[in-house]
């Protein structure tokens, strides 16, 4: 599988990443931890400490595996909430 980015970094924990900036690769390990609004995720590289990368410093993630999550992308906007009326359950 080819390398592709993910823009939602909230779908990223515990996958395997290639942090990339400014389209050249930067380190690459499993994403430990994202914050709740993905600006920002802490890498898990190999033999190193964990590292801390931010959307706002224009790096990138790259997946490097295929997940369900990493396929979808949902908005507020998009959404439509839909609703039933349930009628109450008739005597036998």
């Amino acid at each position: 599988m080819r390398p592709r980015p993910i823009n939602d970094w909230t779908t990223l924990v515990g996958a395997s990443v290639e942090i990339r900036l400014q389209g050249r690769p930067v380190c690459s390990g499993r994403v430990d931890a994202v914050t709740e609004d993905g600006s920002i995720l802490w890498l898990q590289a190999p033999a190193e400490n964990r590292k801390l990368y931010e959307k706002a410093e224009f790096y990138e993630a790259w997946a490097n595996e295929d997940r369900t999550g990493f396929h979808y992308r949902v908005s507020r906007s998009s959404l439509t909430i839909f609703h039933a009326t349930l009628r109450p359950k008739e005597k036998l």
